[in-house]
C-alpha cells in the first residue's frame, strides 16, 4: 500500500518529515510519498502528485494550528498575487468522486478539526472524516496507533482485491440508498395499472422514459424543477440516528397551522404563512420554519438520483453530463445528497433578507461567494456559451433555511408568504431578477417538474415569471403521485405533459433506462 502525505510547509513540515521517517521502513521509502523527497526534478510537480495519488492507498492530511488560517490567507491573497494552492488541490483530488484514495485527517501540534463553514465546499467533506491525533508528547504512541489504522486499511484493500467480482449488469438504480449501478438484486417491479388506477393522468410508459433519458444524456440536457412534495416519498436510505424527515408542502402548512392554532381548508402554505406573519410577526414565523425544516434530514430518492447521475454516466463509460437543478424548496436535502455523493456543484441562492435582499448570490464550488448585482450581465455560472452545463448547478429561487457558505451567512431567508410572492412578482422585467445564464437555460430547455401540486403558489409564480404566462416551448413533463382534474387542466394550458407516478418509483425507472448505446457489430 502507498501513503501520500499532504501538508503545509509553514504549518506542519516538521511533522510531515517525522511521519515519513517512521512510515518508510514499514511500507518502503518508494511507497511513502512526500513532495520534497519523492518528486523528480524538472517535472511538473502537480502532475506527479496526481499520478502518485491515483495509485496511493491513503492520503494523510496533516492539520496544524495554522492550517485553516494559512488556507484563508492564500485565498484572500490570490487576487493580488495569483498563486495556486497546491495543498488544497491535492485534498480535492483525493476527495474527488472516483478516487481510490482513503483520506485520514491527522491533527498535529494541538490543532482542532476546523468547522465546515470556514472551508471551501470542495474540501468540506474532510470535516466529516474520522481524524487521528498525533501529539508531540505522545508521538511514538500516537504514530503506532496510526500505523495500526493503516495496516487495517491495507488489509481491507487486499481482501477487496482478492474477492473482486464483476458488478451486476447495468441498470440498478439509486432508489434505496445504494449508488446507482451498485451490485444488488434488481427491485421487484409493481404493475403500473394497479399502482396508478386512481390517477386521472396516464402513467409514464417506456417511450417516456426513453425520451427523458435521451435528453438527460444528451448535450441539450433536462432542467429538473423540484417542489416540496419530493419529500413525500420515504428517504432513499434508512435515516441515521437523530435524522428527521422533511415535510411536504401540505405537511409544512399543517404543522404551521397546528403550531399557531389555525384552521385552513384546504391547507395553503402561502396563506398559512401569511396569517402567521400578520398575527404573530416574522420572528415567530421564521423560528417555526427553522424547527420544521431540519438541517440533518435525509435526502429523498429524487435527491440521490440527481446527485448520482454524473458519476453514473462515468461508471457506464458514457460522456459526463451535468444538470442545472432549480428548486423552490428551502431545505438542504439536495445539497446534502451531492455532498454525500462527493459530486461538485455550484450553488445560487435568492436572498429574501440581508444586505443582498432581492438579489441572487453565487456560491462557486471552488471560489468566493459573489452577489449577482447585474443579473443580465453576469456570466460566471458553469454554463458555456452554447448553454451546456459544465458542472452541476443548484438554483434555490425562493431562499433557503438559515445557513452559510464560504463565510457568507444568511438568516430568515424565505419567500413563503403571499406578500413575499407578490413582491417577488413585482420585478419587471424578469431579466432584472434572474441571472441571464439561468434564464436562457430555462427558457430553452426541457423541464422535468417533480414534487409540485396545484396548491403550490411557488409553482404558479415560477411559471408566470419565467414564461410570461405563455406555454413552455420545449417538451416538458410534470410527475405527481395522485394528480387531480385541476392539475390536468393546468398542465395542459402550461404546455407540459402530466403523468402519475410515485417519485421514488419514477426516478428508479429513469435510472434503469440509463445505459450506453449498443455497439454495432463490425
Amino acid at each position: 500500500m502507498q501513503v501520500f502525505i499532504n501538508y503545509r510547509r509553514e504549518d506542519t513540515e516538521a511533522y510531515a518529515r517525522l511521519l515519513r521517517d517512521r512510515l518508510a521502513p514499514a511500507y518502503g521509502p518508494e511507497n511513502v510519498f512526500l513532495d520534497v523527497v519523492n518528486l523528480t526534478p524538472g517535472l511538473q510537480w502537480l502532475e506527479q502528485i496526481k499520478d502518485r495519488s491515483a495509485s496511493s492507498g491513503v492520503c494523510l492530511v496533516l492539520i496544524g494550528p495554522r492550517w485553516l488560517a494559512s488556507m484563508t490567507e492564500r485565498a484572500q491573497a490570490r487576487f493580488d498575487r495569483p498563486a495556486d494552492d497546491i495543498v488544497k488541490r491535492e485534498i480535492e483530488f483525493a476527495l474527488s468522486r472516483g478516487s481510490s484514495v482513503q483520506v485520514i485527517p491527522v491533527l498535529v501540534g494541538g490543532a482542532q478539526m476546523p468547522g465546515g463553514d470556514g472551508l471551501p465546499r470542495s474540501i468540506r467533506t474532510l470535516t466529516s472524516l474520522h481524524a487521528v491525533e498525533v501529539r508531540h508528547t505522545h508521538f511514538d504512541e500516537d504514530v503506532e496507533r496510526l500505523m495500526q489504522t493503516l495496516a487495517e486499511i491495507g488489509h481491507r484493500y487486499e481482501v477487496a482485491a482478492n474477492e473482486a467480482v464483476d458488478p451486476e449488469p447495468v441498470g440498478a438504480a439509486d432508489v434505496d440508498g445504494v449508488a446507482m449501478g451498485a451490485a444488488r438484486p434488481a427491485p421487484a417491479r409493481r404493475p403500473r395499472s394497479g399502482m396508478f388506477s386512481e390517477a386521472t393522468a396516464p402513467a409514464p410508459d417506456e417511450r417516456h422514459f426513453e425520451t427523458v433519458v435521451s435528453y438527460l444524456t444528451d448535450q441539450e440536457g433536462v432542467v429538473p424543477v423540484l417542489g416540496l412534495d419530493v419529500n413525500a416519498d420515504p428517504p432513499a436510505q434508512a435515516p441515521q440516528f437523530g435524522a428527521e424527515l422533511l415535510p411536504t408542502a401540505e405537511g409544512l402548512a399543517a404543522d404551521l397551522a397546528e403550531r399557531f392554532g389555525l384552521e385552513f381548508d384546504p391547507l395553503d402554505l402561502a396563506k398559512v404563512a401569511q396569517h402567521v406573519y400578520l398575527t404573530c410577526g416574522s420572528p415567530d414565523l421564521h423560528r417555526s420554519l427553522k424547527r420544521l425544516l431540519p438541517i440533518e434530514a435525509e435526502p429523498s430518492a429524487v435527491h440521490r438520483f440527481l446527485a448520482a447521475f454524473p458519476g453514473r454516466l462515468d461508471e457506464l463509460g458514457m460522456e459526463r453530463r451535468y444538470q442545472m437543478i432549480v428548486t423552490t424548496n428551502y431545505d438542504v436535502a439536495l445539497e446534502r445528497a451531492f455532498d454525500q455523493a462527493n459530486e461538485p456543484y455550484d450553488l445560487v441562492v435568492y436572498m429574501a433578507s440581508g444586505t443582498d435582499r432581492g438579489r441572487f448570490v453565487h456560491f462557486p464550488f471552488d471560489g468566493d461567494p459573489e452577489p449577482i448585482n447585474v443579473p443580465n450581465h453576469y456570466g460566471k455560472l458553469p454554463i458555456d456559451e452554447d448553454g451546456e452545463v459544465q458542472r452541476s448547478l443548484i438554483v434555490k429561487i425562493h431562499g433557503a433555511v438559515d445557513g452559510s457558505s464560504g463565510g457568507y451567512r444568511w438568516k430568515d431567508n424565505y419567500v413563503i408568504t403571499e406578500d413575499q410572492y407578490i413582491e417577488y412578482l413585482s420585478h419587471s422585467p424578469v431579466e432584472s431578477l434572474v441571472p441571464v445564464q439561468i434564464l436562457d437555460r430555462l427558457t430553452g430547455a426541457h423541464c422535468l417538474f417533480l414534487g409540485y401540486s396545484m396548491n403550490d403558489w411557488n409553482l404558479r409564480v415560477f411559471l408566470k415569471r419565467i414564461w410570461q404566462n405563455a406555454p413552455i416551448p420545449a417538451k416538458s413533463w410534470a410527475i405527481e403521485r395522485e394528480p387531480g382534474t385541476l392539475e390536468n387542466d393546468f398542465w395542459r394550458h402550461s404546455g407540459g405533459d402530466l403523468l402519475a407516478a410515485p417519485l421514488a418509483d419514477y426516478v428508479g425507472e429513469l435510472a434503469r433506462h440509463i445505459k450506453p448505446e449498443p455497439v454495432a457489430p463490425a
